[in-house]
């Protein structure tokens, strides 16, 4: 049995980069560490649907051209030394950015508005979309959107392959990331706090919207300041909850499925979070001297504390740990007591 044709114009991937870097330290408290990179890639291999005339549904083809370049930064110092007040800090901050140049395919809209994003040519690898959204009808509060066919409606066919009246949102991934971190030390005593950040880049927020809902459904916070008697579209961009007449003259359309994918359902990927704080304390050698213990050192762990920053329409989302693909929830908040020992 054959399970693959012959493919003699299928090539290597090929990639050119240039790095150039800088370390250096001075009046030896204060460290630099600086590194760009560009890189250029071609002939990207990706496995795409064909008519199937050629004897093969899928093949194998190098199919793009993308380009990216980055910088990273790290910046420490001893800010404080004096003896038994002691005060380190570290702040790494990375940008990356790429775009596709070339690009041999054919999105659908649902390829693009999805929440982990889409490729288009001229765009980040994982660039969102979204469909635009064209206000609340003043009569029902069925939300109205641009349509494929750049016709103001309710309906929207999602398997189209017209895809330039979407709007472009931001690339998925961040393009900024980064961390910040202090340790203190007083005596024997030790304070280390972490704090993580992101940005640049947006999120699609839960499909949390439906032509009709059951006892079962959990209803969000946007519930709240949805469209109730005609002008409310004057104040709110959110949907009325259907009636059966409503339902009835929707027929086969499905516009709050559309509205899951519309310009008013992205939030700013951005946070600022507490990633970890930690206090430890190790034993003085005059305690330790009658006992067999070398060292001895009590810590207590907060993981995942505080999200100091976010986007007021993730509404409690996480703006880490979103619907993407099946990713892991979000990491609980933990609080751990060590006791660590060495004879």
């Amino acid at each position: 049995m054959i399970e693959g044709l012959e493919n003699r114009d299928l090539t290597w991937e090929k990639q050119y980069e240039l790095n150039v870097g800088m370390n250096a330290g001075f009046l030896r408290r204060f460290t630099v560490a600086v590194d760009f990179y560009k890189r250029n890639h071609f002939d990207l291999i990706s496995v795409i649907k064909t008519s199937g005339i050629g004897g093969e549904p899928y093949k194998a083809i190098n199919y793009a051209d993308m380009k990216s370049r980055g910088v990273d930064l790290t910046l420490g110092a001893t800010v404080v030394d004096r003896g038994r007040f002691n005060w380190a800090t570290n702040f790494v901050f990375t940008y990356n950015r790429n775009e596709i140049t070339n690009l041999k395919n054919l999105p659908r809209i649902y390829n693009l508005v999805f929440q982990d994003g889409g490729a288009q040519q001229g765009y980040p690898v994982r660039g969102l979309f979204s469909i635009q959204f064209d206000g609340l009808d003043p009569a029902t509060g069925v939300p109205n959107f641009i349509d494929h066919d750049g016709n103001a409606g309710t309906n929207v066919f999602l398997q189209s392959l017209n895809t330039q009246y979407l709007k472009y949102e931001g690339p998925v991934d961040p393009t900024v990331t980064g961390g910040f971190s202090n340790t203190f030390r007083y005596r024997n005593f030790s304070l280390n706090i972490f704090l993580t950040y992101q940005g640049g880049n947006k999120i699609r927020l839960n499909p949390a919207f439906k032509n009709a809902y059951t006892d079962l459904d959990a209803m969000p916070r946007e519930f709240l300041d949805r469209w109730l008697v005609p002008g409310d579209e004057h104040y709110t961009d959110v949907p009325a909850i259907p009636d059966l007449a409503t339902l009835a003259s929707l027929g086969a359309t499905y516009p709050y499925n559309a509205y899951n994918y519309s310009t008013e359902r992205v939030a700013d990927g951005s946070f600022v979070r507490m990633r970890t704080a930690s206090l430890a304390y190790d034993l003085p050698a005059k305690i330790l001297s009658s006992t067999a213990f070398r060292d001895v050192s009590v810590s207590v762990t907060g993981t995942n504390l505080l999200l100091l920053y976010a986007d007021r329409r993730l509404y409690g989302q996480d703006p880490e740990f979103f619907t993407s693909g099946g990713v892991a929830l979000p990491v609980a908040r933990q609080i751990t007591l060590s006791v660590k020992a060495s004879l």
